[in-house]
């Protein structure tokens, strides 16, 4: 299978569909500036916790890639184009949800996190 969101130009695997593919990549850079992808998913984990800085990095790097992966499913199932703006909304919204359901002591800095993206 080739990646619909690089318009079928790469064999859709997990490293390409997450961190290699163009989409992916600006994807990334909207939520971590600074992360340069690796030819590893367990380096690019570790390249996103340490540029993100947070006590929170699983959650925002599973969101992101929760993000990427149903911008994709709605591509494939939906027909929907996928664009960065939908993908940054659905990582917006998702990350709303998790943070109305986090105790609030835990993630006393999440809120100013997502506030940046407004």
């Amino acid at each position: 299978y080739t990646c619909v969101l690089c318009n079928g130009l790469q064999i859709e695997t997990r490293d390409h569909l997450f961190f290699q593919c163009p989409f992916s990549l600006a994807c990334w850079r909207y939520i971590c500036p600074q992360f340069n992808p690796h030819n590893n998913v367990h380096h690019n984990v570790t390249d996103l916790k340490d540029h993100l800085d947070v006590p929170f990095p699983m959650e925002i790097i599973a969101l992101g890639c929760w993000s990427i992966w149903k911008t994709r499913n709605d591509c494939i199932f939906n027909n929907i184009r996928p664009s960065l703006y939908r993908c940054r909304r659905i990582f917006k919204e998702e990350l709303n949800l998790v943070f109305h359901r986090a105790k609030r002591n835990k993630y006393s800095n999440f809120k100013n996190w997502i506030d940046r993206f407004r």
